[in-house]
Parts: structure tokens; sequence; C-alpha cells
């Protein structure tokens, strides 16, 4: 069930459609795909090497949720593609998986949540700089006032002791937080940019693309890349 918080954010519950990304022409296909492999190769470099990476498959997922919405700009398609069950029903399956990774990466993304809102933290003088727990920085935060923050449910999760296995609703907004807090503070030296949560918010992004079989790891398969790899994925 969606949570209230949720709803009342999501301003529309159509005009997303997968099948415009899946019937696009083999050479933008394999193009995206290209921007997939480029960030998939630095899965494996230390977190504090993630932001790039992060960034990289941000605006890949931008790409993509463009095309099946037709529209151009992060605050049209990012209500859109949250309220819809075809994206959600690729993430949740995934999810569902207890052997995913990308449950694993997104489970130790949820441990940040709620993510808080940079610029409303620097304004308000409390934006941490030096190292602290999550649960004191969050507790801190929250003290002093931050009404900021993503998923915009998250707190009253953390006051009822319930943290739910995050959905796709709940995980695209801690996404679309930390993009959008990464040049807020260009030192990247604070709480809300703290290296863990780019990594696990990179990590648990770009095991989306694969194991929802949105994006594929098989470079030499070119052109045909995209009739024969998700069989030989799977091998």
């Amino acid at each position: 069930m969606t949570c209230p918080e949720i709803s009342l954010s999501n301003s529309t519950k159509s005009g997303a459609e997968l099948s415009r990304f899946e019937k696009l022409p083999k050479q933008p296909k394999t193009m995206l795909n290209d921007l997939f492999e480029a960030s998939w190769k630095k899965r494996e470099l230390p977190p504090e090497q993630h932001f790039k990476p992060f960034l990289e498959s941000w605006s890949l997922l931008a790409y993509t949720a463009e095309i099946t919405c037709g529209l151009g700009s992060n605050e049209e398609w990012f209500p859109i593609i949250r309220a819809d069950s075809t994206w959600a029903d690729r993430f949740n399956t995934v999810m569902d998986n207890p052997k995913s990774l990308m449950r694993m990466y997104t489970k130790r993304f949820v441990e940040s949540w709620p993510i808080f809102d940079v610029a409303e933290l620097m304004e308000k003088g409390i934006l941490l700089h030096q190292e602290t727990s999550r649960d004191e920085a969050i507790a801190g935060y929250r003290s002093k006032g931050a009404r900021n923050y993503l998923p915009e449910c998250w707190c009253r999760h953390l006051d009822e002791g319930s943290r739910p296995l995050p959905d796709w609703e709940h995980t695209l907004a801690a996404w679309f937080a930390v993009r959008w807090n990464l040049f807020k503070d260009p030192q990247w030296q604070n709480s809300e940019n703290d290296s863990r949560i780019v990594s696990n918010a990179f990590l648990s992004l770009i095991y989306f693309f694969k194991e929802s079989k949105l994006y594929f790891e098989n470079p030499s398969l070119k052109p045909d890349i995209f009739d024969r790899t998700q069989v030989l994925s799977s091998l």
C-alpha cells in the first residue's frame, strides 16, 4: 500500500509507457546500453569514487524516463514514473528476490534514510561536516527543525519503529534526493553527501538496471545485443 505522504505528492497516476523504450530502434538502444556498461564497470571502485558513476547512472535513468514519458525535465517525469505500475513492478519484482544484489544494496541504502535537503540545512546553519552516526545526524536535524527530506514518509516510519522493505516509490525518491544534493554543497564534505550514502545509491541503481533487465552487461554482442543478451546474461 502506498504511504499517504507519497499519495499526496504523486501529482499523476499515468503517462509512462515502458514500451516506448522497449521499441526503440537498435542504434539508440545500443548507445544507451553503452552508457550503462560504462557505469557498470565502476561498481567495484572504492565507495569514495562512486560519485561520478552515480551521476552517470542517474542520467541514464533520466534518459530512460524521458523516453517512457515523452517528457524532458525531472520535475515532469519524476512524479509520473514514481506512480507508474510498470516501473514499480520492475523494481519490486527484483526486490522480492532474497538473492538479489539490488535488494542487498537497497537495504544498505535504507539505513541512511531519510536524505535531508542540503540547501535547507545550510540555510538553517545546521549542516553537519564532521563524522557522526547516521541515527545521530537524523535525530539532530529533526530536533533543529529540518523539514525537507525524502522519502517524505520516512521519519514517520522511524517514529513507528517500522522500516518497510523499500519499494519503488520510496527508493526512487531517495535516489532523487541524493542526486539533487550533490551540487548544493560543492565541498561534498557533509552528512548528506557521505560517500557511503552515494555509493549505496549508485550500487542499488546500477543493479536495478541489470537485474530488472532494463540494461545488460554484454559488450561483445553488439550490434545485436538486444536480441540475444537476455538469454545469455542468465548463463
